[in-house]
């Protein structure tokens, strides 16, 4: 996603993160620094349809949405939610909603073609059937899913012949990670984000998601 830096001598705004892992103590903290860093993106994007808006959802719609998928979502998601709901920052995070912008759903709801991309490999199509999507990886196809009984994190690219990468041990992580993306545009500094991503995931796991 292109963006521009506002025509301001103060930027970023002075509530903005710093672009660096931030020392987290408890969930209370973890999201400030998400609403921070949401807000100085919402700034960065003015007025500009690409803008994230807040919307949080309700208990009730979270409730619906597990009796749907037949599982409770990882805290951390659920979290997100009743905060935040669905922004559209580096990536979008599904919809609640069914109707909603790529709803959050079981993989082979979103991707139906998935058993065809695994003729040879039962053991992909097993595990595709515990995995639940939640993220949107630019539009792409390519989605970001956690587990139903781990919570672990895998990466579904349908143009890789792995199909399913394990990414992340928790949601949370994941979250944290994109926060700090996020920043790397906010700071007009990619190259920067980037380095930190390697350097806490290693240079494989970035380049994938990445590129």
């Amino acid at each position: 996603m292109d963006s521009f830096l506002p025509d301001t001598e103060q930027w970023p705004p002075p509530d903005c993160p710093p672009l660096a892992w931030p020392a987290l103590e408890g969930a209370a903290t973890r999201l400030d620094w998400y609403r921070r860093t949401i807000n100085a993106y919402a700034e960065l994007w003015g007025d500009h349809p690409a803008a994230p808006v807040l919307a949080p959802v309700s208990e009730a719609a979270l409730a619906e949405l597990e009796q749907r998928l037949a599982c409770r979502l990882p805290q951390a998601l659920r979290e997100w939610h009743l905060q935040f709901g669905v922004l559209k920052l580096g990536e979008t995070l599904c919809s609640v909603a069914p109707a909603g912008y790529t709803p959050i759903e079981p993989l082979l709801d979103a991707f139906p073609g998935f058993p065809d991309l695994c003729d040879e490999a039962p053991e992909l199509l097993a595990l595709a059937e515990e995995l639940v999507t939640f993220g949107d990886y630019l539009g792409n196809g390519n989605l970001f899913c956690f587990h139903r009984e781990s919570g672990e994190v895998y990466y579904f690219d349908h143009d890789d012949n792995a199909l399913l990468t394990l990414f992340f041990t928790e949601v949370e992580t994941y979250l944290d990670a994109l926060m700090l993306r996020t920043l790397g545009e906010i700071h007009d500094d990619d190259a920067a984000a980037e380095r930190l991503l390697t350097e806490r995931f290693g240079a494989v796991l970035v380049r994938k998601w990445l590129y």
